[in-house]
């Protein structure tokens, strides 16, 4: 998926936990994302903070979408998060992906969660393998054949 446009379309029309927590892609470039997850009542803890499996799932998926940028199909196969901050208290959550490493079976992104305000509530590596390349004459290849 190289065409960010077919990027955003696979994102946006992807029912399930994306839609359910409303993440946008605001920017994307190869190896690069950010997006945002707005807060709603629905995504807060008993604490009244968002929830942190919400934080983790918006890292993971601007991370996963950053990966996407090199026209390859991903998943994630291993992930860490560190909460720094309380997530309250700003109308929406930002994070930002950025690329750490793309090899040849896997892709290793750092994505930080910030507030408006730009306190950064969360620092994520997010890890993904390349489940499929295209070669050379652009037909799509699977897994280990890329090692």
């Amino acid at each position: 998926m190289k065409n960010y446009d077919e990027i955003r379309n696979h994102f946006y029309g992807t029912l399930g936990f994306i839609q359910l927590l409303d993440m946008r892609i605001t920017e994307l470039s190869e190896g690069y994302c950010k997006g945002e997850m707005p807060l709603r009542p629905e995504i807060l803890n008993p604490l009244g903070t968002v929830h942190g499996g919400c934080t983790f799932a918006l890292a993971d998926t601007i991370g996963g979408s950053a990966a996407l940028t090199h026209g390859n199909s991903v998943v994630t196969v291993d992930s860490n998060i560190h909460y720094l901050a309380p997530a309250c208290n700003t109308e929406k959550l930002i994070a930002e992906a950025k690329e750490i490493k793309y090899g040849s079976t896997i892709a290793v992104y750092e994505v930080n969660v910030y507030k408006t305000d730009g306190t950064m509530v969360a620092t994520s590596t997010q890890s993904y393998f390349i489940v499929s390349k295209k070669d050379k004459e652009g037909q799509e290849t699977k897994g280990q054949e890329n090692a």
